[in-house]
This record gives structure tokens, sequence and C-alpha cells, in this order.
């Protein structure tokens, strides 16, 4: 079998993880990178050990010898690179957000259908194996049905007044912050591992800053602001939100966001509870599940393939005990994806569980919906068309 030929477009933290993660996968190579200059990409292509470094986006994705594109670019880039590789006939997987509007993503789900690619999006933690577990365990109904699905998505790194990251320019990175950056990760994957949509929201925002020490150049995630080199510019994106939650099921469920929770570095959790059991994961604690009974001991199960159903099973790569976490996750993604590239170019169909460009659409559309109902203090319900902003 002919390796299949990797393009990444972006120079920054996603790429330096998508790179590694996809030496990682056998038959897959990384044959080029773009970044938004020449220069960029040759610092990039030197840093991480890939062959070619391309002078544009443009450039990989007329590249023949090209088979698939990941991009990693800031937000804002997202829906012209993601509709030139569509274009292209490349297949395609985006860093999320899809794009920075449901107009934007729409377009993109529209081009999708007449593709003849695969495309998805990297919301990566449904790929950890508990995560499978736990959406195993609700499917095969021996708990019950979901009734209330809670939990939080805290990070620490924008807590300081001169913490800066081009997420906090509103022309980069859309309306949202805290909620489009962390919360569609929660809310991408309680939608998939409950296999029920989110229908209805209501939502208070908070913002810690009202203005942050910008520095220059200011690009890197974490950069940390110089007085002596820095400028005073307003915040217009919120830091933190909590958010209830209506569900298609008429399950209900309630998230609370921060980016700046002292001493939270990525901490993803959800519970969810049904009549029989309750299912709890920590993302920084991801090599167990905690469930809990009403009329028996409380169980904690460990990530051990010999433990786990089999398609859980199947993203253990090492036995109970040797843990796994984060770029693991990132792995068994790209492993998802490129089973699903292969089956296409072989004109079959396979059984995937990566966001499609509809899925992240859908996300979209429901951190919209949050910010509308902060702005109007009242329930929206998703796909609901308001005049006012934040």
């Amino acid at each position: 079998m002919e390796a299949i030929r990797v393009g990444i477009v972006g120079t920054g933290f996603a790429a330096a993880s998508h790179a590694d993660a996809l030496r990682r996968l056998p038959q897959v190579e990384v044959a080029g990178i773009a970044g938004s200059s020449k220069r960029k990409a040759e610092e990039a292509a030197g840093r991480l050990g890939i062959g070619r470094a391309a002078s544009s986006y443009e450039d990989l994705a007329a590249d023949d010898s090209i088979d698939a594109i990941h991009n990693c670019t800031p937000n804002y880039l997202h829906v012209e690179i993601n509709e030139t590789v569509l274009q292209s006939g490349k297949h395609l997987l985006s860093e999320k957000p899809l794009a920075v509007t449901s107009q934007e993503t729409a377009r993109l789900v529209a081009l999708a259908e007449t593709s003849e690619v695969v495309a998805g999006v990297c919301f990566n933690y449904r790929h950890y194996p508990l995560v499978s577990q736990v959406k195993m365990m609700l499917e095969n109904g021996h708990h019950g049905r979901p009734h209330f699905v809670h939990g939080s998505y805290l990070q620490d790194w924008l807590v300081e007044a001169d913490d800066w990251n081009w997420r906090l320019e509103t022309d980069k990175a859309g309306r949202s912050r805290a909620v489009a950056d962390i919360g569609s990760h929660w809310l991408d994957l309680v939608q998939h591992v409950c296999s029920d949509r989110v229908t209805e929201v209501c939502a208070d925002l908070g913002t810690l800053h009202s203005e942050r020490l910008r520095p220059s150049p200011s690009s890197e995630t974490f950069q940390r602001g110089d007085a002596r080199s820095t400028e005073r510019v307003a915040v217009g994106t919120e830091d933190f939100a909590s958010i209830l939650l209506r569900f298609e099921s008429g399950a209900r469920g309630a998230v609370t966001l921060s980016q700046v929770s002292p001493g939270r570095k990525n901490r993803l959790f959800f519970e969810i509870d049904t009549q029989k059991a309750a299912f709890a994961w920590d993302q920084e604690a991801p090599n167990s599940l905690w469930i809990g009974k009403r009329n028996e001991a409380n169980r904690e199960l460990v990530r051990d393939p010999t433990l786990l159903d089999d398609r859980a099973a199947a993203l253990a790569h090492f036995p109970g005990g040797h843990q796994e976490g984060w770029p693991d996750g990132l792995r068994n993604l790209f492993l998802d994806f490129y089973e699903a590239v292969r089956a296409h170019s072989a004109g079959e169909i396979g059984e995937s569980s990566f966001a499609t460009i509809e899925d992240a659409h859908r996300v979209g559309l429901v951190v919209e919906a949050i910010m509308d109902s902060a702005s109007s203090a009242r329930w929206v319900r998703v796909g609901e068309k308001m005049e006012t902003a934040v």
C-alpha cells in the first residue's frame, strides 16, 4: 500500500502536535508544511523534520503528490483554507472551529457534500478509550437514558492581565473565546457520547480583564506581556461562562467554562447521570472512569484493554498501567480518519467516529445560540437567528 502523503498548514502548537501524531501512523507521511510566509514554513520544517517547506497553502493544495491537508491555522483563516482544500479534491482535517460563523460553516457543509473527499474536524476528546467505553455503556441501554449531563472545562492560562494570545483578538478568533475555544470541545464530546443534541441554551458570560497588555509582536500561545513593550487593548470576549442546556431527548445539562481558573491547566470533566449509574471522566486523569451507584459500591474502571468493550479496547495501545493521554487521543483521531481515507480510496464505506463537517457546523450553531442567550438574557433555541450581538 502506498503511503498517504499529508501536508500541514500552520506552524504553531497545533501543527507540531499534528506532525508528532501523524508520524506514529502506519503508511502516513508528513510530506510538506506551509505557514504565513516561506520563512516561517522553512523554520517549522527544520524544527519538525519535514522535508518540504511550501510557499503557501495554495501550493500544497495544488500539489498532486499531496493526498490530504491538515489545517492548523488561526480561526479567521479556516474558511478560506478549508474551501480551497475541499475544492482541490484533497482530504481535509481541520482544527476547530470549522469556521468563525455559521454562514461560513453552512457553506463548507454544502461544499463537503459535493466533494469526493473525506473531511473532518479535530474534536480530539472523542478518541480516548474510556470516553468510547462510556458511549458503549450508554448505547447498550442497561443503565437507562441520561437525564442530567454536567461538567466543566477549566484552564488558567489567561488569568493574568499580561497573558496574551491571538485568540483574544476578535478579528482573528471571532465573537466568542472561552465558549468557542474550549466550550466547543465539551459540547461536541457530550453530544457524541450521549448520542443526543443540545437544542436550547441559557447562558451567562463574564470577563475578568476588560483590558490586557498585548506584547509586540503577538502570536504565540501562553505568551506573557512585558510592560516595556506592550500596549493596552480592550477585551471584547468572555473569560468564563455558565450555561444551562436542554437536549433533544429531554435531558437537562449544565457546564462551566473558564480560562481564568488558577491551577486548572486543561481540565475537561463530564458526568452523565442515568437512573442506574453515573459516569464521570476527567481529561487530566484520563486512564480511569468513575461509575457511581446508589445501592452498591461505586466502581473505578481503569484503562485496561482486557476490561473494555472491543471498540474502546481498540483505542488503548498499551496494557493496563501503561498510561496514555492527550497525544494518544490525537493519534486515535488520526488513525480513525485515515482508515476512512483508505476505505474511501477502496470504494468502501467504513465506520468512523471522528467529527464530521456537519457535526462541527452543529457545534458552531450551539456556540452562537449561547452568545445570543447571554446578550438577550433568555433561553435561545439552537439555530434561532437573532440581531443582537455581544
